[in-house]
């Protein structure tokens, strides 16, 4: 059986909705003007603070509400050194990630004694009818709620953003923060709100991590608060493109999973592999003698040639499985190669705001 069958499915929406909670806020705030580039360390402390609170009390929707409360506090801190101080939001947030990482092996080993303890796990639910359905039923429709919940969260930050008047307010603090100064709205309090709601999706998505588990490892997030920050500006800025980028790194993270017991690389994922390359090369070819339509139609031979040769013929090849852990990320490095620029990206963002004058 190849490698995109149901369980990879599965596993693609499990391994992409804590990327989707922790993206889904890190969107709103930076929306508002704030980088938030300790987001990794937001969904750490939600992590463990989820982690700690359902082993205390046994009820894991506990646990989430302390992870949400874990990541506010850091977001609140976030905001005071970045919004109320003007420090540099990028410097700040490293320095978080730092704190966060340092606070939670400390918490660990003294609370906990540096002992696993297996905790108390959300239990799969099944939709009626839908979860029947062959291949993709259990896949789609028997997940745990947090799933559901991280989808919810993703339409909600569409609908506050782009159907509500403080969703309006808070683009105008991202892109004209003046202008949003002169029609009576705070600046401040904006990205006051966009942070703290970016520090509580995190702590969600941290806590979806350790209670899914049922255990916490330090550093245990493994920079999927930077994957979050990839697919914001993978996906534009914009509530769709940021899920669907979601779904791309969790699809890549679960793929690795499946292939590290392969003995050869199947020949569907050389197709595969060769989807990221197409993005670059679409986007960074720099020929100025042909026209951009004969450029792309070039490129896309080329890339078919090559992906028929490798289906056809492919290399029987073993990859180490440390090789594959990177999967992820090297597929952030090349996407964020092909698509970054300023097209969608929030005019004042990590600009801090003063009444007297614009920074």
């Amino acid at each position: 059986m190849g490698p995109f069958n149901a369980f990879w499915l599965a596993t693609t929406i499990q391994l992409a909705s804590p990327l989707i909670f922790a993206a889904s806020g890190e969107m709103v705030a930076e929306r508002a003007g704030i980088l938030n580039i300790g987001l990794e360390g937001m969904m750490l402390v939600g992590a463990f603070a989820g982690y700690w609170a359902t082993l205390v009390t046994g009820n894991p929707w506990l646990g989430v509400l302390a992870g949400l409360g874990a990541g506010l506090l850091l977001a609140a801190l976030m905001a005071v050194l970045s919004v109320q101080l003007r420090s540099d939001q990028i410097v700040v947030g490293v320095g978080l990630n730092i704190l966060a990482l340092g606070v939670t092996n400390f918490a660990f080993r003294q609370f906990l004694g540096g002992n696993q303890a297996l905790i108390r796990r959300f239990s799969p639910l099944s939709l009626p009818v839908l979860s029947n359905i062959p291949v993709v039923g259990d896949a789609l429709f028997r997940q745990i709620p947090l799933v559901d919940l991280a989808f919810v969260a993703a339409l909600l930050a569409w609908f506050v953003l782009y159907r509500t008047r403080l969703g309006l307010s808070l683009r105008a603090a991202g892109e004209l923060p003046a202008a949003a100064d002169t029609a009576g709205s705070s600046v401040s309090a904006l990205r006051w709100v966009g942070t703290l709601v970016a520090g509580a999706l995190a702590g969600v998505g941290g806590s979806f991590l350790s209670i899914s588990l049922g255990i916490f490892v330090q550093g245990m997030t493994g920079g999927r608060g930077f994957l979050a920050i990839a697919a914001v500006i993978f996906g534009r800025w914009r509530p769709l493109g940021t899920v669907l980028a979601c779904l791309l790194f969790g699809g890549v993270d679960a793929l690795q999973l499946s292939l590290q017991g392969r003995p050869a690389v199947p020949r569907e994922v050389w197709l595969v592999m060769l989807v990221p390359l197409i993005i670059v090369a679409m986007r960074m070819s720099s020929w100025r003698t042909a026209s951009r339509q004969s450029r792309r139609m070039l490129v896309f031979a080329l890339v078919a040639i090559a992906g028929l040769a490798l289906f056809l013929f492919p290399p029987s090849v073993s990859l180490p499985s440390q090789l594959w852990t990177t999967a992820p990320y090297v597929l952030s490095l090349l996407v964020l190669a092909g698509a970054i620029g300023r097209h969608g990206m929030p005019s004042a963002l990590s600009i801090p705001y003063r009444r007297d004058r614009v920074e």
